[in-house]
């Protein structure tokens, strides 16, 4: 079933969001992910984690801001880990069973397979599976790999505006990630055509004790970072001194 696309006033316009599954990302967007809106985390490795808490937490009823239905995966980066996704589902008090005949995966070993899935098949997963959540993770890394030319540029330019169209069109929450490190300060390392394409752009980084998530660009939200803590604090235990001067990582 298709989202409605139609015209609607910016007082009425109403903007469906899902929870993450990690509290810090909630507080960073406002409640969670947007519906419409393609998002992309890059930095620090961590981020596949939040990516199948995310797959996860988007089979919740949706009295716990879940969507209660399917997810579809279109692995390039080879991020799938089924035990993860188990223990993710016994926290979220859910069936891992259950959870994992609801998350569809299809795996891309090479951008061309990435390229002919995001171009000609994402509408035929979309009458199939009527997924709402769709995530994309190491999407611009295998054209990156192989060799960034003029073919693969153009790809790369085609499959992320069809996948911006396609994510506003079925009203989902695509979730897009790369592991590419090597990017000037704030700057996703994903090609023009993908950082434009993707609305919400997150930066993770990772410091001894914390995870932090920068909101670098965002339609309607100001840049903002939130944090999370890495391990439970005990008493009597010393955190390292970093702890407590790592507040100028992402400024």
């Amino acid at each position: 079933m298709h989202h409605d696309v139609s015209f609607q006033t910016a007082d009425a316009l109403v903007h469906a969001r899902v929870g993450s599954g990690v509290p810090a990302i909630d507080r960073l967007l406002e409640g969670g992910y947007e519906c419409g809106l393609v998002h992309l985390f890059y930095g620090h490795a961590s981020f596949c984690e939040d990516l199948l808490r995310a797959a996860v937490w988007a089979q919740v009823p949706e009295a716990r801001d879940g969507f209660a239905g399917p997810v579809i995966i279109i692995d390039s980066s080879n991020m799938i880990d089924t035990l993860k996704l188990a223990d993710y589902a016994s926290e979220y008090e859910l069936n891992a069973e259950d959870v994992m005949d609801n998350i569809f995966i299809s795996r891309a070993f090479n951008s061309s397979q990435t390229y002919d899935l995001l171009v000609n098949h994402l509408d035929e997963y979309m009458e199939r599976i009527a997924a709402k959540m769709l995530i994309v993770p190491g999407l611009p890394d295998l054209f990156t790999s192989e060799g960034f030319d003029a073919e693969r540029s153009q790809q790369i330019a085609h499959a992320s505006a069809r996948l911006m169209a396609k994510t506003f069109e079925y009203g989902l929450v695509t979730l897009v990630s790369t592991g590419n490190h090597q990017f000037p300060k704030g700057i996703p390392p994903v090609g023009r055509a993908l950082a434009s394409n993707a609305q919400v752009h997150i930066l993770v980084e990772r410091t001894p004790m914390r995870t932090l998530y920068t909101l670098t660009k965002h339609p309607s939200l100001p840049d903002r970072t939130e944090h999370r803590t890495r391990f439970s604090d005990h008493y009597a235990v010393t955190l390292p001194l970093d702890y407590f001067f790592d507040d100028g990582l992402s400024a």
